[in-house]
């Protein structure tokens, strides 16, 4: 099972979702080289955001489902905030405050569950 979601996770990530930075940049060239240095801060970031609430080793087939859908919600809020501006440096400063204040909820619901657990 693990396998399918892992073939599943890379083509979403790398046949889903467009360049973010096509919508600020008229340069193709220039857009994929911003992205290709800022997708790797994206990739761990949502795997930082998974690791709340997964357990590295524990089940691999949720901790893949769970960075798939922290990458996706990364990409779609820097695609609207690219679309919104077109400014690159007042989208990356929103959207690292956007990161900051999910890490923020995130530290929260986890919280507020193990509380209502134990």
């Amino acid at each position: 099972m693990y396998e399918f979601v892992k073939i599943i996770n890379r083509t979403l990530r790398n046949q889903a979702f467009s360049n973010p930075f096509e919508y600020i940049m008229d340069n193709q060239l220039a857009a994929i080289f911003i992205f290709s240095l800022f997708g790797a801060v994206l990739g761990k970031v949502a795997f930082t955001m998974c690791g709340i609430f997964y357990k590295s080793r524990s089940n691999k087939t949720l901790g893949s489902i769970g960075y798939m859908f922290f990458y996706c919600i990364n990409v779609q809020v820097l695609i609207k905030l690219c679309q919104w501006f077109q400014n690159i440096y007042l989208v990356i400063s929103i959207y690292m405050l956007f990161v900051i204040a999910l890490f923020i909820v995130l530290y929260k619901i986890k919280n507020g569950i193990r509380q209502n657990i134990i």
